[in-house]
């Protein structure tokens, strides 16, 4: 858990260190903005093994040890750099069938699955399409994973199986995003983005709907954030989705 809030500390540093200048420089034209959200993330699990693992966001939120949801951006003229990051830590349990060495045929077992999750994105984007009422970027960056897993299966004889498992990855992205406007105060935003590197895929979606007052913005949205791994470690596939509402700061 240390290591997650050190990581944690010093993506916010980071992060803080390429906008807040553009903040303090007004006749740089810099714009700033940052948002803290709540995302009520269903949670997703394929192993290796098979076992298929489902937590809803109503059954995690009792066992949440941490959690922090943020986002910060720069834009000056047709260019942003962007940064988002999440940390939370998942408790789900469940039956599920199970396999093994020793177990020649699948038998219910109480599983137990616990992970820590810490998630950045940054990147930087070009605006190719602008008017009054719209803005679209192409963009560019990189997402990363660190992940603490622990899955046991309480097989009602015997010790169980315990299995735990620690990795990172880190890809490459590609995105697209952008708002439209539907009235003076109201717009919608979206973000999306496909990549490849240490995983074999990740991917992510999200799109809002915002009312805009003069400093904060709120808004409510729905977002999925996925990666697909190369089946050499614990997990195979891990699927974050659900909805989320957030309040952006517009520093001017």
């Amino acid at each position: 858990m240390k290591r997650y809030i050190l990581n944690v500390l010093s993506l916010a540093t980071f992060l803080a260190a390429f906008t807040l200048p553009g903040a303090a420089a007004a006749d740089d034209d810099w714009r700033v903005s940052g948002k803290v959200y709540l995302w009520l993330a269903d949670t997703n699990v394929s192993t290796t093994h098979g076992q298929e693992v489902e937590a809803e966001f109503n059954d995690v939120i009792d066992d949440l040890e941490l959690a922090f949801m943020g986002t910060l951006g720069a834009r000056k003229d047709r260019w942003s750099w962007f940064g988002d990051i999440l940390f939370f830590a998942v408790d789900a349990r469940d039956t599920t069938p199970v396999t093994g060495p020793g177990i020649p045929v699948p038998i219910d077992a109480e599983l137990k699955y616990e992970q820590d999750v810490l998630a950045f994105t940054v990147g930087g984007g070009y605006t190719i399409s602008e008017s009054e009422s719209h803005r679209t970027d192409l963009a560019a960056g990189a997402r990363y994973l660190d992940l603490e897993t622990n899955i046991r299966a309480d097989l009602g004889i015997g010790p169980g199986i315990d299995v735990s498992d620690s990795s990172s990855v880190l890809d490459g992205v590609v995105a697209v995003k952008g708002y439209a406007d539907l009235s003076d105060r109201w717009y919608i935003s979206y973000y999306g983005d496909i990549g490849t590197g240490e995983s074999d895929m990740t991917w992510q979606a999200l799109v809002d709907f915002n009312y805009e007052f003069s400093k904060v913005d709120v808004g409510v949205g729905y977002r999925i954030l996925e990666w697909q791994f190369d089946g050499k470690g614990l997990i195979d596939d891990l699927r974050f989705s659900g909805p989320y509402a957030g309040v952006s700061f517009n520093f001017k």
